[in-house]
Parts: structure tokens; C-alpha cells; sequence
């Protein structure tokens, strides 16, 4: 190592410095005081969007159907994806169009990866990796990745733990990528909401082999892109004429509707439960096949409507199913039930003169049990029939259930003033057309 002796000269005093250096260090000083500022000034670097929440998800295989490939991009961590207990497997996210890639967030459920990598594809065959490791940890892993593609995936060679692969979130950041859901509906209005119909052209398709229900009308946006799925279920005694004027209202404003029919036309409560989750599941199933119109116009996301036994099973879907993220239970009925567990968000719509299911007698008592729910309580003029088709005013009640819906299946906030704020006022203090309103808002 180089020394240095005291003898060293010291650096003259500015004073004593030539004319020229002193200049020199004058400017410099100066240089670094305008590069110092302008760096100040320099807004940041934008920010990486998350680009895979709600997207159509694919995986090589699910636990079971209450762990689907559409939970681990539903923003939602207390749902998960798990896959069956073998190597290797996959999940899988459609951005809708090529993106850029810069971080993927993996949000682990106990059972993880040793070994895996992030993959990239622009036609969803070939595969770029762009992350791979042979010593993952679990927990909540942030990579910082660079690659480009539409679809992306986390591709497991080994787990972990015995079990198999499971994510309570898939997040996929960067920029580009398809429209994000709700970006091709045009900001709504009191006006556009209490019209018959929304911003968007329908279709309808009758599914050919129901499972598990009686038959299946579909409704569907016929817009390209991917939209939440909505189940509704008639009451006792009804079929899809019920709840017909609800299907393409709903479908107009970015929402793919299957109109249910019942096994028979007595079934429970609990049974009309379980074939909302039956529909649910094969809705998912046309949107993942191909050769039929709704082929990729699913995201994964469900909720349910329904009306009287039919808003009974609503509440009982949303009890035993984490696929169905909201619901709106119109007139329920559903004797000795407990939904105190149920967290997801909830409207209830019922009649002021009901004798078969007043709000006292079910809704009530479920929406004060709900402490975790986001919910909505609207009662109105009107006996049991009120929420049905031909009864009750329904460019209020449309409204309502299109705003609770695209709030709480999309994520979209343009929405919320229409149940929360001045503009809700407006409904909620006008006594000939609300009897009672009770909700959880701000949302």
C-alpha cells in the first residue's frame, strides 16, 4: 500500500490558489448544485401495474373445486389455488394482450415451491423462462423480473411440502397488457344505470347439457375481453322468468348472466344452493373450452342473485363456495339458517308488505350476524313478488344490484356513489320509494 509522508504539501488556501483553479471549482460547484436540482425535480419512474387480478387463470390441475386456478388472481388472500399432490404442475394468467413483465409477487399458502420458475408466452405454447430458483423459501416472494408477453406462469418442478402448490395470490406487474375489466364501460350515470339497458351489445346462448340444474339461459357482453359470471336462481316454484329482467341488464354492463332453472320446481333452499355452485362451475367451464360463444369471456370471478328459496341458496353459495365473491339476495328465505360466517359482500333487497319472507324474519337478523361483510340493506314498497319480473321499479332496483355487482365483482369505484354518498341520498331519503336502507359504507 502506498503511504504518504507528513512532509506531503497541503493544499494552498483559496485565497492563495491560481486564478484559473479557483474558476474550475467555482463551475464544478455549480454543475453539481444544477444536476442536484434537477434530479430533485425528475418526477419518479411510473410505477408497475398490476396487471393479472381478474384475468382468465388456467392451471394444470386443482385440489378441488373450491380451490381454482381463478382464486390466486382474484385479490382476494383469503382465497387460494392449491393443485393435487404432484410434480410438476402449473398456474397460469391470460393479461389479454402482450405486456411487459417486471415483478411477480407469489403469495404462499403453507404448502410451496423448492423449485420453480416464472415462464413467459406470447401464444401460450412456447415458453420464455425469465426467474427460475432451486431454493424457494414459502412465505411472500417479491421477484424483479424483465420479460414481455400475454400470458404468464409460475411453472413448479418441486414442492415443498408433501401437499402440492398452493398461492392465495398470483400478482403480475409492468405495463401494457389487455384492457383492464371494466375500461371499455363508459363512466355510468343515474341516467345510463336506470336504463333497461347498458353500454354494451348482448347476446344469449342456452347451454346444451346442464349439470346439476335444471337448464341454463346465458347472457353475455358481445364486446372481446373477459367479464365476472353471474349465476341467478328463481324462487319456489319459478323458473327463469323470475329473474329475466335482470340477465340482459346485467350483461349489458359487463357481466356474462346464466339464468338458471331449478332440478324441480320444490327444491330447498340448500339445493338451490348447491346447483348455483353447479352452474357457477360450468359457466367457468364454457369459458375455458373452446367452440361455443363463451369461449375466454369468463375471468374466473362469480357472484349470485336470487330471488325468495332462490335468495336463500344465494346466501348458502356464498357460505360454502369462496368462488362467489358477491351476492344480492332478493326476498330470502331460508328457515333456522346461520350465514353469521359468511364475509363476502352482500345485498339484500327485500319488500316492505312481504308475508312469506319479510326482512325481519331472515334478512335482518343474517345482515346484523355478517360482522366481516361489506353490506347493503335496501327494503322497499311492495309484497314478496317485488324483486320478480313485471313487479316493483326496476330502474331502481337495476341500479342498485348493477352498481353493488360491478363494485364488488370488478373492483370498479366508479360505482360506489351510486350506493354510498350524496348521490345515493337521493333514493335512500325519498320515503314512496325506500323503507329502509342500512349498509357498510364508505366502501
Amino acid at each position: 500500500m502506498r503511504s504518504y509522508s507528513r512532509s506531503t504539501p497541503a493544499i494552498a488556501p483559496l485565497r492563495t490558489r491560481p486564478r484559473a483553479i479557483t474558476a474550475l471549482i467555482s463551475l464544478a460547484t455549480t454543475l453539481g448544485l444544477a444536476l442536484t436540482l434537477l434530479a430533485a425535480a425528475a418526477p419518479p419512474a411510473a410505477a408497475a401495474d398490476l396487471l393479472s387480478q381478474g384475468k382468465p387463470a388456467t392451471s394444470s390441475s386443482s385440489e378441488n373445486a373450491s380451490t381454482p386456478a381463478s382464486a390466486a388472481v382474484d385479490g382476494n388472500t383469503g382465497t387460494r389455488w392449491s393443485s393435487t399432490f404432484g410434480d410438476p404442475q402449473w398456474l397460469g394468467v391470460d393479461l389479454g394482450a402482450t405486456a411487459t413483465i417486471s415483478r411477480v409477487v407469489l403469495r404462499w399458502e403453507a404448502a410451496y415451491a423448492r423449485a420453480f420458475q416464472i415462464q413467459t408466452s406470447d401464444n401460450g405454447t412456447t415458453w420464455t423462462t425469465i426467474y427460475s430458483t432451486t431454493s424457494g423459501t414459502g412465505g411472500v416472494q417479491t421477484l424483479d423480473v424483465n420479460g414481455n408477453g400475454r400470458y404468464v406462469r409460475f411453472h413448479g418442478t418441486q414442492r415443498g411440502t408433501a401437499y402440492g402448490y398452493s398461492l392465495w395470490e398470483f400478482q403480475v406487474y409492468g405495463s401494457g397488457g389487455g384492457t383492464p375489466p371494466g375500461n371499455e364501460i363508459p363512466d355510468p350515470t343515474t341516467a345510463s344505470l336506470e336504463a333497461t339497458d347498458g353500454p354494451l351489445t348482448t347476446a344469449s346462448y342456452t347451454v346444451p347439457n346442464p349439470t346439476g340444474y335444471g337448464s341454463g339461459t346465458v347472457t353475455y357482453p358481445t364486446n372481446s375481453g373477459s367479464y365476472p359470471g353471474v349465476v341467478l336462481m328463481p324462487g319456489y316454484q319459478g323458473t327463469q322468468q323470475n329473474l329475466q329482467w335482470l340477465a340482459p341488464r346485467l350483461a349489458s354492463w359487463g357481466f356474462v348472466v346464466i339464468n338458471v332453472g331449478t332440478n324441480t320446481l320444490t327444491d330447498d333452499p340448500e339445493s338451490r344452493g348447491r346447483q348455483i355452485t353447479a352452474a357457477g362451475t360450468q359457466l367457468l367451464a364454457l369459458g375455458n373450452a373452446a367452440g361455443n360463444p363463451l369461449s375466454g369471456k369468463l375471468n374466473g370471478t362469480l357472484g349470485a342473485v336470487g330471488h325468495s328459496m332462490g335468495g336463500g341458496g344465494v346466501m348458502a353459495a356464498l357460505r360454502d363456495d369462496p368462488r362467489f365473491r358477491a351476492g344480492v339476495p332478493t326476498a330470502p328465505y331460508h328457515p333456522n339458517a346461520n350465514f353469521s360466517a359468511v364475509t363476502e359482500p352482500t345485498f339484500f333487497l327485500t319488500c316492505q308488505r312481504d308475508p312469506v319472507a319479510h326482512g325481519n324474519t331472515y334478512a335482518v337478523p343474517w345482515y346484523n350476524s355478517m360482522s366481516q361483510a361489506e353490506k347493503l340493506y335496501i327494503e322497499v314498497p311492495g309484497d314478496h313478488l317485488c324483486p320478480m319480473t313485471g313487479y316493483g321499479n326496476k330502474a331502481k332496483q337495476g341500479k342498485w344490484t348493477v352498481s353493488f355487482l360491478s363494485r364488488w365483482l370488478r373492483a370498479d369505484t366508479r360505482f360506489s356513489p351510486f350506493l354510498c354518498g350524496p348521490v345515493r341520498d337521493a333514493d335512500k331519503n325519498d320515503a314512496s320509494l325506500v323503507t329502509r336502507w342500512m349498509d357498510t359504507c364508505p366502501h
